[in-house]
């Protein structure tokens, strides 16, 4: 028996600064008390990078970021918080983004944001078992373009 899959597409910002990664304490389903990368589901024919754009703002407050490169296409798979029996297939474009820190003031009134709020982190402290299967996805595929 095949389970009824309802496909969501979300557009990620993966912003990296001297060794260290902006993350969001993700407080949603499916992937709850996680650190996540900014970011979130394209509105019905919201062009991908206006939908990453203003949902980095929701999240972040940041206004003014530069958009590098594509980093990577992710995808996977929970039961679906909002239909039970249903399965969510998640489907991440994750683009390689850049900010001036200095000028950027972080804040954000989206309640999915969690007590941790948001964050730069170190990478070097980030694990998969603490943080999103999409972020963790991205910050391998980025330590692999480090790499070469």
């Amino acid at each position: 028996m095949t389970l009824e899959t309802r496909l969501r597409v979300t557009v990620n910002g993966l912003f990296i600064d001297s060794d260290e990664v902006l993350l969001i304490h993700q407080m949603t389903l499916p992937e709850i008390d996680c650190w996540d990368l900014p970011g979130g589901g394209l509105e019905p024919q919201e062009p991908v990078l206006d939908g990453l754009r203003r949902e980095i703002q929701e999240e972040t407050g940041i206004t003014s970021f530069e958009i590098i490169q594509l980093l990577t296409v992710t995808d996977s798979f929970f039961p679906d918080p909002l239909m039970e029996g249903r399965i969510l297939h998640n489907v991440n474009i994750i683009y390689l983004c850049s900010v001036d820190r200095q000028s950027c003031v972080l804040s954000s009134s989206d309640p999915e944001i969690g007590a941790k709020g948001i964050q730069w982190i170190p990478i070097n402290r980030i694990t998969a078992d603490i943080c999103s299967v999409r972020c963790w996805q991205s910050l391998k595929v980025s330590a692999n373009l480090d790499s070469q």
